[in-house]
């Protein structure tokens, strides 16, 4: 009852890598959306491509920013709250409404999403195409205009053989703390028109779901129009050394300088049949939070519990999960949110 809390929308990390990877024009549509950085093929390392994906994401903040700011106004002046002004602490006492300034603690949110799609394809060109120089960028770029056809083995390669985020893999890991700096530079601490200031989240919601249709494929293995990863999460699949390696890796970010993030989990129901289990689960929450850890759900349900709820919704009304951040029937989600649910890593133990 004290913050204006507002959120502004959500931002495709992974797109902006896309962007980054065609020198700023979108393959999807073929029209530029972002500055010209550059041709891949002259980078000569990593950095040069990273410093691409940097102005990418500069230029898109900026105008993020700007457009919002300027929706901001509008809904002081012509959308006023007045029921809600009056139950937010200092509305009253300043004279001004919920969306002019008027609580005691205004905030402005961009959720972020796709850190673990991020951080996956970066490690996935580090370590093929500049470490390894065992994937050329002509076979990479080739590969991820015609979304893997006749490249199953290239496409295995990188999403196999390449350090993944959520495996306690400093490799890996370091460049998910250098994304999530990236991020935080660029929109932390910008002046709001209501008297606040832009902060962080990772929190994606359903967003995932989305982005991942608008973007094409990704050096890390990912096929064009599948989900990117949610939240702070790894991608999907990728986290293949059990629960405390996810911890440990998302444990690195520092998650108390945003406003907040999540981590979505599934373990299977044998993982937590005992009392042992559900003790050692106790444990694993607690020292994901000992090392600042916001925000981590479970579903515990196996593969086949949710196919036989695909194929016969009216027998699992009552089967809730955790979609990324809020609960919902799983035979109410559609088709694609049902996939995505289905293809996180099932964890076996601990």
């Amino acid at each position: 009852g004290k913050e204006a809390y507002l959120l502004h929308g959500y931002l495709n990390t992974p797109k902006l890598l896309e962007l980054a990877l065609n020198d700023g024009v979108d393959p999807a549509s073929g029209k530029r959306i972002g500055p010209a950085t550059g041709e891949p093929r002259d980078f000569a390392d990593l950095e040069g491509l990273y410093a691409a994906f940097e102005r990418q994401l500069a230029h898109a903040v900026e105008v993020k920013v700007a457009v919002s700011n300027w929706l901001d106004r509008m809904y002081a002046a012509w959308t006023p709250a007045p029921f809600l002004s009056a139950l937010v602490a200092d509305c009253i006492g300043r004279g001004r409404d919920y969306y002019d300034g008027g609580a005691r603690y205004n905030t402005d949110y961009l959720q972020c999403c796709g850190l673990g799609t991020m951080t996956d394809s970066l490690s996935a060109i580090r370590t093929h195409v500049y470490d390894r120089r065992d994937i050329s960028w002509d076979e990479l770029l080739g590969a991820l205009r015609d979304d893997w056809a006749g490249k199953e083995a290239l496409r295995q390669r990188l999403a196999n053989l390449t350090p993944r985020f959520g495996n306690d893999d400093d490799v890996a890991d370091d460049i998910a703390q250098r994304v999530f700096g990236s991020l935080l530079k660029a929109i932390d601490g910008r002046p709001s028109p209501r008297g606040g200031t832009w902060r962080v989240d990772f929190l994606s919601t359903t967003c995932h779901v989305y982005f991942g249709k608008r973007t094409g494929a990704t050096p890390d293995g990912r096929h064009a129009g599948l989900p990117i990863s949610d939240g702070a999460s790894p991608c999907q699949g990728a986290d293949r050394h059990g629960p405390t390696a996810v911890m440990n890796s998302l444990g690195k970010l520092g998650h108390a300088r945003t406003g907040g993030t999540l981590l979505n989990m599934r373990f299977l129901p044998a993982a937590l049949a005992e009392e042992e289990s559900l003790g050692k689960l106790a444990a694993l929450v607690r020292g994901y939070f000992r090392q600042g850890g916001h925000h981590v759900q479970f579903n515990v349900v196996d593969e086949a519990t949710l196919r036989a709820a695909q194929a016969r919704p009216e027998n699992h009304r009552d089967l809730l999960v955790r979609v990324a951040g809020y609960s919902d029937y799983f035979v109410d989600l559609d088709r694609n949110h049902q996939e995505e649910i289905i293809s996180r890593t099932a964890q076996e133990g601990f």
